[in-house]
């Protein structure tokens, strides 16, 4: 007789199976799935974080520049703010569990003895900050750039001719100095290892003032750009690029936008007509077209007009205007949110993304699918009800494909 016995069970093991080896992927197919996460901060360390093989291919130099080239713009985490009285905070767009803790990108400058002044934000662009340090009749005193990410910081002394314009207010930017062959911007392995420039642009109400550094030389240059602006009253802390270009709003009997031309380093103006902003709640440059075009918000209330800077067919220039946006009712503002008028606190022209702000909330807009996404309440910036609103925020977005 012929006994059927059912074999032992195969002991407990915490090796792989061996037919789980029998056809393992190669180092290139695993590569070309890792290429595929998602840009976003915990992706790709969570995928690193499956076995040591995978981590040693995410973690490999020509890895990460392909995965940067294949996903094109790094992701925007959120945006840093200067509350009046308060240290510059920073505040997360992403949801969890990308979102990312304010403490991870906290800056905390203490007033310098002998330069005294305060610090204020005055440009984010390709992964870096800029703040200046300015003190009350004496104007600029220092510079600062700060890489969130790897916490950086590069200190600045202001150019030798604003001792003479102690009186000017002054407005800047940083920008990343590494391009192609036809002009454009390009992030490379990082924005933060290439050269940058700074530039500082500020009026004495009748002429605009221009100023460049170079990480490349370190110096300011020979000499300052200058143009005459008419009855200019400040400049706004908003500025774009397209292109060679960077423009701010100029304010004053007449409101028009200065343009510093980054190849000749010149300043001109591009005339905005009275009729545009009468009455206006707040003027904003923007791009469009794809970052290609200069645009004009004019916010009236809660209503926001573009404007586009054209050259017609026969070779002028003018300001078209584009179907207008009512906020009030694309954001389900109630009536009390109405009650001061609806602000753009900031534009990341990389992503098309607005910060609007109410009476009570902030959002981020989407200029071309207007998809929004509440992100938090005003007062959490305030630190008494009788401080003063927060009047421009800037986007940060994440130049380390490993995340933060």
């Amino acid at each position: 007789m012929i006994s059927h016995t059912t074999p032992p069970p195969p002991p407990e093991t915490d090796e792989m199976p061996p037919e789980m080896d029998e056809m393992p992927l190669s180092d290139d197919v695993l590569r070309e799935i890792l290429l595929r996460v998602p840009p976003l901060p915990t992706q790709l360390i969570r995928a690193g974080a499956v076995c040591r093989r995978w981590r040693r291919i995410a973690a490999e130099p020509g890895f990460l520049r392909r995965y940067r080239a294949h996903h094109g713009e790094p992701p925007l985490l959120g945006f840093f703010v200067n509350p009046r009285g308060r240290e510059p905070l920073f505040r997360a767009t992403l949801d969890a569990p990308d979102r990312v803790p304010p403490e991870r990108f906290s800056l905390r400058l203490h007033d310098d003895t002998e330069l005294g002044g305060n610090w204020y934000y005055h440009g984010c662009r390709h992964g870096r900050l800029l703040l200046l340090n300015w003190k009350s009749g004496i104007g600029c005193r220092q510079i600062l750039i700060w890489d969130p990410v790897s916490g950086d910081l590069i200190h600045l002394s202001p150019p030798p001719q604003l001792d003479a314009l102690k009186g000017v207010f002054f407005q800047a930017t940083v920008i990343c100095a590494a391009t192609t062959a036809a002009g454009d911007h390009v992030h490379g392995d990082n924005c933060k290892s290439n050269p940058f420039k700074v530039v500082l642009v500020g009026t004495d109400r009748s002429t605009a003032f221009a100023f460049v550094y170079s990480s490349e030389t370190g110096d300011w240059g020979d000499h300052a750009a200058e143009t005459p602006v008419g009855n200019c009253i400040s400049l706004g802390c908003r500025c774009i690029q397209i292109g060679d270009f960077l423009y701010w709003m100029l304010f004053g009997y007449d409101n028009n936008i200065l343009e510093f031309n980054l190849v000749n380093h010149s300043l001109s103006v591009v005339y905005v007509p009275t009729h545009i902003h009468e009455d206006h709640d707040g003027l904003y440059p923007i791009t469009l077209q794809e970052g290609t075009e200069l645009g004009l918000i004019v916010m009236s209330r809660s209503c926001m007009q573009i404007w586009q800077w054209m050259i017609d067919f026969d070779g002028l220039p003018g300001w078209l205007p584009l179907e207008p946006i009512y906020l009030d009712n694309l954001l389900h503002l109630s009536a009390g949110e109405c009650v001061n008028p609806t602000k753009v606190l900031g534009f990341s022209q990389d992503y098309n993304e607005l910060f609007i702000a109410s009476s009570t909330r902030i959002f981020m807009v989407n200029l071309e699918s207007l998809r929004f996404k509440e992100l938090c309440k005003m007062d959490e910036f305030l630190e008494s009800p009788d401080s003063r609103p927060i009047y421009a925020v800037y986007p940060f977005a994440n130049l380390s494909a490993t995340g933060c």
